[in-house]
């Protein structure tokens, strides 16, 4: 089965649960080298993302409006981000600490919808792009040093 798992994620997002399907999918960031903590940057209000690994340093990309997503992605809108404003360090609002674990839930509207829409009009898309023209995109964080937990830091409709 193919999960809604756009391409840069896919590398760093491992699902989890029985309930993950072409229209939706539950999951856990890892950095490549195993860990499942991170330091969380943010910018334009949350509409860019990026992780740190608390580990090797690692920077990723966890989204960005003006490129994931429909909007991002399909829709190309990226006129409205300013990508002068600086990233914001997130920390813990309870014990002030600052790594996390991240959950990411995303929805689809899968991949016959995105063919109809897309593929058939526009040759510039492949029916394998249906994976980065997700709905939308949860954010959900865990202090690592307190245990408390965020399910709905960043919530990001993209259509």
């Amino acid at each position: 089965m193919e999960l809604p798992v756009p391409t840069h994620l896919q590398q760093f997002l491992i699902p989890a649960g029985d309930k993950n399907s072409e229209n939706e999918v539950r999951g856990n960031i890892q950095c490549t080298c195993g860990s499942r903590e991170f330091v969380i940057w943010e910018s334009n209000k949350r509409h860019i993302i990026k992780s740190v690994c608390n580990q090797c340093k690692k920077e990723i990309l966890l989204f960005d409006a003006g490129k994931h997503g429909w909007n991002g992605f399909v829709c190309k809108e990226d006129e409205f981000m300013n990508r002068a404003m600086p990233f914001q360090k997130y920390t813990c609002p309870v014990c002030g600490k600052d790594v996390f674990g991240v959950a990411v839930y995303i929805s689809s509207q899968g991949k016959e919808d995105f063919i109809e829409e897309c593929v058939s009009y526009d040759e510039s898309f492949s029916e394998g792009d249906w994976i980065n023209g997700f709905e939308c995109i949860v954010f959900s964080l865990s202090c690592k040093e307190c245990g408390s937990a965020n399910d709905e830091w960043a919530v990001l409709e993209t259509m």
